[in-house]
């Protein structure tokens, strides 16, 4: 090999490492990325079925309010009549 090349090589021998180690934090960090979206999303779907599931109690119980006063008076006529 010609001394250039060799030159070359050694030089790329040398930042090798760096590299290597740059490249191995970029793909941690990607994982990490990947991780935080997902966890995001499943959170997110999470909340919207629990807040839609509340919804749906919210509007499926209803108090109604019935004065039955009237109601009683008359049973209440009807027993002692027979008596």
């Amino acid at each position: 090999m010609s001394q250039k090349k060799v030159d070359n090589y050694r030089a790329g021998k040398y930042g090798r490492s760096k590299a290597v180690r740059k490249e191995k934090i970029i793909d941690k960090l990607e994982i990490l990325a990947w991780i935080a979206i997902c966890v995001a999303m499943v959170g997110w779907i999470g909340f919207s079925a629990y807040a839609k599931i509340e919804a749906k109690e919210a509007s499926t119980v209803t108090e109604t309010v019935m004065d039955t006063s009237a109601i009683d008076n008359y049973v209440s006529g009807l027993s002692s009549d027979a008596e």
